[in-house]
């Protein structure tokens, strides 16, 4: 008679579980995030290696004297600094408004489509708020290109490239899980986590950073590999979470037709 009693005490305990797992299941499909983010990353590195010519031919011009070179490196930059801009203001035009996250929608549906529909709230946005993200994404990237531009042309010392990138790239992680909690989970502090451990590693003495031209690497690989590891660390967190929410529900099937 006890032991059926205490059974039933732990089937009851699992079963109060089931909102806990669904939100730690919904928070951590990171697949969705993780194949936005490829997408992303190839379009900031065409981008990027578009800007990194007319810039480069920029600096080399005025270095060197030459201020037609110059003026023309910097008219291509502006030029192409309007057009990326423009192509920014077109999609946002055209998958902003009521179809905002038309396209994380799609992904997450050809991924996800046999586990059923789950998703946490989407965080309370307001005008304010949106605008100061907006603008906190800009100085980040302000930031991230300048401490790039400024170790390729060796004002930076390599080896500090990556530790200084730090000081905004670690508050950014964390303004970026606070921003999109409670959608996103706190798996996505690995991130800050293992870009800080790198910083550290670096500082002691270890030698995680590129030299010379490729300098910007000490930044960008962290920044995506980090993100990398902790969508999927996330992600397998969610396989366990799904695990135990069928565990639950067939429990509460068998106690639905006892």
């Amino acid at each position: 008679m006890n032991t059926q009693q205490n059974q039933v005490t732990e089937d009851v305990e699992r079963l109060k579980e089931i909102p806990k797992w669904t939100r730690k299941y919904a928070q951590n499909r990171t697949l969705t995030i993780l194949v936005l983010s490829v997408i992303t990353m190839l379009f900031g590195i065409f981008f990027a290696l578009l800007f990194v010519f007319p810039f480069t031919l920029a600096l080399r011009g005025f270095s060197k004297g030459n201020i037609i070179l110059g003026c023309v490196g910097i008219a291509v930059f502006v030029a192409l600094l309007a057009a990326y801009f423009k192509c920014l203001f077109v999609f946002i035009r055209k998958y902003g408004g009521r179809n905002r996250g038309l396209i994380a929608h799609k992904i997450d549906q050809w991924i996800y489509g046999r586990e059923g529909m789950t998703s946490m709230p989407m965080p309370e946005g307001t005008r304010k708020k949106k605008w100061f993200g907006i603008a906190v994404s800009i100085v980040w990237w302000c930031l991230f290109m300048g401490t790039m531009y400024l170790g390729m042309a060796n004002v930076i010392p390599a080896k500090y490239v990556q530790p200084i990138s730090a000081l905004y790239m670690v508050p950014w992680f964390v303004f970026i899980y606070l921003l999109q909690r409670p959608k996103v989970g706190p798996l996505f502090l690995i991130c800050p986590i293992l870009y800080t451990i790198h910083t550290l590693l670096i500082l002691a003495g270890m030698p995680m950073f590129f030299t010379g031209g490729w300098c910007g690497f000490s930044m960008v690989l962290p920044f995506f590999g980090y993100s990398f590891s902790a969508y999927v660390i996330a992600h397998l967190y969610s396989r366990y979470a799904l695990k135990k929410l069928k565990t639950t529900a067939y429990l509460q099937e068998n106690n639905n037709e006892q």
